[in-house]
């Protein structure tokens, strides 16, 4: 080859591989391009004589996200025009603002001051969420000379079971958790943001139905007792007197004259809020418990006169927030009642976190979601006008590809702040509007399902790999969400080579999966699954906006099987098998099976060879630690390998182009290096 000719090559090639690393580049980073916002109506606005109407929202500098919300001038924009109040999603939480070496233990972190300030800067109302939970807070809160140990080893997590050796005596805690309160309240007015907190969760997630007293096993508990519910709502209301009288003038007001503009209302917030059983166990701690009967546990200035020793008597909570973790078939009417009877017994109510999780697929999900917040909205809207005192509703984020539970498309704008059908609803309903969208049917050849998780050729020849969307299977889940995903080597399908099945990880006993089964609506079924699991009972059951029990059979500690016969209602908008068990051990489900019975053919055979149990048998299995799956990272062992998750589109995308670039970079270093060597012994050579 000629020099000229080698020169020419090696240049060549460097110059093309600038240029495709330029292209990489400009894919990874660029922004994405929303939709124009502009002509969007303001909720608040349209809410403005019944109730606040917020978002829950992140900021971008606490987990490095592009897709969070403050810090980017886009969706700043939609929060600051379209609602009236934000939650923080995070940033407030205990584990991020705890500081051993701060006098008070609490020290705010950047992104959390950041939120604030963005906050009152644009006049938007904020809620602060939360003081104390059980998750999301450093275990070293619980721990003598503030060091943890689980198993003798340090820890840092709020998910470990702790040594029993290392925790603080109930005085200690108690005194901690003063400071905490009251340093964070202090906070607020030191810093001028008490005119924009309105609301302060002061508890979250206390209730856990299944124990004798209804109330979570959390370290506040097994420290203090079940009275640290009655000591925080104390200590917050203290803190907030102490220092709107301290801070008084700052807010252009006088110590002794009314402070109720710069005094937040402190809530109480929970999720499944609106099941009976947990207004129940609400009700009764809120309203019946005598924590402090004659100030024997402790005496206060701050206590009502004439107080009763109840959180309510001794006028030390305002209100109760409902969360709203809903789903697109929930019944409504309930949810209603429930608020009502919240509003019976405390000041005001909140809708703290609403989102509204398709269960429809297809092109009429977005018809379901968007009656479903048309009818919820329309009813509270009712419901304010009947009384009830409903001071705020905020959507539990803004966008769906930043949602906790991304699969279930549950918010008001897509990724780009493109406004969905829910929005319209929710618009329409505080307009006073009839619901004026309408339902497209799908007509499609039904078909049998059968699934066993393998790699598959699909109708178009293409080998394909299962996902649990896919496979039609979905998260199922209130308050707290498993995570579902393949599982190699875990597998109950004969003869394959490497063998997956469906893992559905899980910290809480209502956090599980299901089967979406609505073609089958007015058919005859034959439902076959294989469960591996470590709780002793396995129950299947038909969840179509209300939940019934199918089967219930005992594990056999390998793969169980459960097949039963039914026949699935009529005019069903959507209908889901789902799995339960009576513990919240990790499941493992393989080998699934729905097929439905044809005109003149007879039904499919069950599967035997599972012990089943009535009703009467079952006995629930109480798991021994509490926690919250919410914000918590899945691991695998060692002997299972992931093969898929399910993540937004946007962060598919977005990872997708990263490993190319990287890739890009390291072949273009190669190539680089390999063109300036043809360069330089070219030139030498001359």
């Amino acid at each position: 080859m000629k020099k000229s000719t080698i020169r020419a090559v090696a240049l060549s090639l460097v110059l093309t591989l600038i240029a495709a690393l330029s292209a990489s580049f400009v894919k990874v980073s660029a922004a994405t391009t929303y939709v124009d916002t502009s002509e969007y109506e303001s909720l608040a606005e349209v809410y403005k004589d019944y109730f606040k109407v917020g978002a829950a929202c992140e900021a971008i500098s606490h987990w490095n996200q592009s897709n969070k919300e403050i810090g980017n001038p886009h969706k700043e924009a939609v929060l600051s025009r379209i609602f009236n109040s934000i939650t923080s999603g995070n940033e407030l939480k205990p584990a991020y603002n705890f500081d051993k070496t701060s006098e008070s233990l609490f020290k705010i972190n950047r992104a959390g001051n950041e939120m604030l300030t963005w906050a009152k800067e644009n006049g938007v109302a904020m809620r602060f969420h939360v003081l104390l939970w059980h998750s999301q807070v450093n275990p070293n809160f619980f721990a003598k000379d503030f060091k943890a140990t689980s198993k003798g080893v340090p820890t840092n997590s709020d998910t470990a079971e702790l040594d029993e050796e290392c925790l603080v005596d109930r005085e200690t805690l108690i005194e901690r958790m003063r400071s905490y309160i009251y340093g964070a309240v202090e906070y607020i007015y030191a810093n001028d943001f008490a005119q924009t907190i309105y609301a302060i969760d002061v508890v979250n997630e206390a209730v856990d139905e299944s124990k004798d007293d209804g109330l979570r096993r959390s370290y506040w508990y097994r420290i203090i007792g079940p009275e640290f519910l009655y000591y925080a709502f104390l200590f917050a209301r203290e803190a907030e007197v102490k220092y709107s009288k301290e801070y008084a003038a700052n807010y252009g007001l006088d110590a002794n004259g009314d402070l109720s503009s710069i005094l937040p209302k402190l809530y109480y917030n929970d999720y499944n809020e609106w099941f009976p059983a947990r207004v129940s166990v609400v009700t009764d701690f809120v309203t019946n418990r005598p924590w402090n009967a004659d100030q024997k546990m402790i005496a206060s200035s701050v206590i009502k006169a004439g107080g009763n020793g109840t959180l309510a008597g001794d006028g030390l909570i305002d209100g109760i927030g409902m969360q709203g973790h809903l789903s697109d078939n929930n019944n409504v009417e309930q949810y209603i009642k429930a608020m009502r009877q919240y509003d019976a017994i405390v000041d005001e109510v909140q809708v703290t976190e609403l989102d509204v999780k398709c269960t429809h697929r297809g092109e009429n999900q977005w018809y379901y979601q968007a009656k479903f917040y048309y009818d919820l909205f329309k009813a509270m809207i009712d419901a304010r006008k009947d009384g009830v005192n409903l001071t705020s509703v905020t959507v539990w984020g803004l966008t769906d590809d930043a949602s906790w539970i991304t699969d279930g498309y549950p918010l008001l704008f897509t990724y780009n702040l493109t406004a969905k059908p829910a929005y319209y609803g929710v618009l329409m309903a505080g307009k006073g509007e009839e619901f004026n969208m309408s339902v497209a049917e799908a007509i499609t050849e039904l078909k049998d399902i059968n699934v066993d998780f393998e790699p598959y050729v699909d109708d178009m020849g293409v080998k394909t790999t299962y996902t649990a969307e896919s496979a039609r299977f979905y998260k199922r889940g209130t308050g707290h969400m498993p995570s579902i995903r393949l599982m190699a080597l875990i597998n109950h399908t004969p003869d394959v080579k490497v063998g997956y099945s469906l893992f559905c990880e899980r910290a809480e006993q209502d956090a599980t999966c299901m089967l979406d089964i609505s073609k089958f609506s007015g058919k005859n079924i034959t439902f076959t699954s294989y469960v591996k699991t470590d709780d002793t009972e396995i129950t299947i059951g038909l969840s179509t906006g209300e939940d019934t029990v199918l089967k219930t059979v005992k594990s056999n500690g390998d793969w169980t099987p459960l097949s039963i016969n039914f026949d699935v209602p009529e005019k069903l908008s959507s209908a889901y098998i789902y799995f339960e068990t009576n513990g919240n051990a990790d499941m493992y489900i393989d080998d699934v099976s729905v097929i439905f019975t044809k005109d003149g053919e007879e039904a499919a055979p069950v599967i035997t060879g599972a012990e089943e149990i009535t009703p009467d048998d079952t006995d629930t299995q109480i798991p021994d630690t509490d926690t919250d799956t919410a914000d918590t990272e899945n691991t695998n062992s060692n002997t299972e390998t992931a093969v898929t998750k399910t993540e937004s589109q946007s962060t598919d995308s977005k990872t997708s182009g990263i490993i190319i670039a990287i890739i890009l970079i390291a072949f273009g270093s190669a190539l680089t290096g390999y063109g300036i060597y043809l360069l330089a012994s070219s030139k030498n050579k001359q």
